[in-house]
């Protein structure tokens, strides 16, 4: 990645850490345009973190929060979608979630702990994390209740609430237009 001219994403949380992603917009246009959009326009700005799965992913958002400007899909930008370039999502890659098929979150992405098979081609990359690693870490470790979802996923949210502060955008002058949104959630 060329790390000068590929936008950073700067997650400051209400605990005082500081997570930064080198986004990789080669790697997934719409899918960073879509996650640039947001962050410019503050919708990330005090979500919680509600899924964390040791040794598996840290995700801010999981649940239906029902919020239009977070709730839609675009196309999934990965192997099994025919899309080509995208690489495998390992520990510290960030990716969009989505049903690893067709389709990916316009919103929800995902921090990687671990290098796992099953994420290979199924889930758009779009960055990696370049500083806070421990803040990460510390996320991993926080204690964790779990969710009954209904869902074949494991969904543990953290007993006291880990809330992204403050996201913002660094596309060092580059634009980047709005996403091509696939279909709404609802």
């Amino acid at each position: 990645m060329n790390e000068r001219r590929d936008p950073r994403l700067t997650i400051r949380m209400a605990s005082g850490g500081t997570i930064v992603f080198q986004l990789c917009p080669r790697w997934a246009p719409n899918a960073c345009a879509s996650v640039i959009a947001l962050a410019r326009a503050g919708a990330y700005d005090g979500m919680g973190i509600e899924r964390i799965v040791p040794g598996f992913v840290v995700q801010p958002r999981y649940l239906d929060e029902g919020r239009p400007d977070l709730d839609y899909f675009i196309d999934g930008e990965f192997a099994a979608n025919g899309f080509g370039g995208n690489p495998p999502v390992t520990k510290g890659m960030v990716a969009m979630a989505g049903d690893g098929q067709s389709f990916s979150s316009g919103s929800c992405f995902f921090i990687a702990l671990g290098d796992h098979a099953r994420l290979a081609g199924r889930f758009t990359a779009i960055g990696r994390v370049v500083e806070g690693w421990d803040e990460v870490e510390r996320l991993e470790n926080v204690a964790l209740e779990p969710v009954d979802t209904g869902m074949e996923a494991v969904v543990n949210r953290p007993v006291t609430p880990e809330i992204m502060e403050r996201v913002t955008v660094d596309t060092f002058g580059a634009d980047y237009p709005p996403p091509a949104i696939l279909r709404r959630a609802y």
